[in-house]
């Protein structure tokens, strides 16, 4: 009996990790300011919307190309798409002007200034990318830009 409490204990061990994988994280309360200093939070996303986070710098080659896709792309996304830095806003203005983005109507660059994307994620590379439901249940982490149809797909459950 003792034998099999040990290798019923030691079985429900190996499967934690898988648990807390499979379950989803929600939506942090964020609280951004966009390059014209004005607040973005979880109130700022239209009901109903799905969210694609982007955690960039402007310094780094990658989130650079990740921003030239999203110049031609971003509007074909089914979410809203917030591109965040923990730089000064000049220097997002300077990324955002260069990049194209300021007119794309579903994209806003953001500024982290209190790190709250490094304290809710544990992310080594960037761009760093989490996609959230509508309902605001993190559904998976990128490490480079998702294509529109495959966002697409896993927002329907695919």
């Amino acid at each position: 009996m003792k034998y099999l409490s040990i290798r019923v204990l030691f079985a429900l061990l190996m499967l934690l990790p898988y648990t807390s994988r499979s379950q989803q994280k929600a939506l942090p309360d964020f609280h951004f300011l966009n390059t014209d200093k004005e607040a973005v939070g979880k109130k700022d996303i239209p009901k109903g919307k799905a969210l694609l986070l982007i955690y960039f710098r402007s310094d780094c080659d990658h989130c650079e190309h990740t921003a030239m896709q999203l110049k031609t792309t971003a509007a074909k996304y089914p979410a809203i798409i917030w591109m965040v830095s923990a730089e000064e806003i000049p220097a997002l203005r300077t990324f955002e002007d260069m990049a194209g983005l300021y007119d794309v109507n579903n994209l806003t660059v953001v500024q982290d200034n209190n790190h709250q994307m490094h304290k809710a994620y544990d992310f080594t590379q960037l761009p760093f990318i989490v996609l959230y439901s509508s309902s605001g249940k993190q559904l998976r982490t990128f490490s480079e830009l998702p294509s529109v149809e495959t966002v697409r797909k896993i927002l329907n459950g695919k």
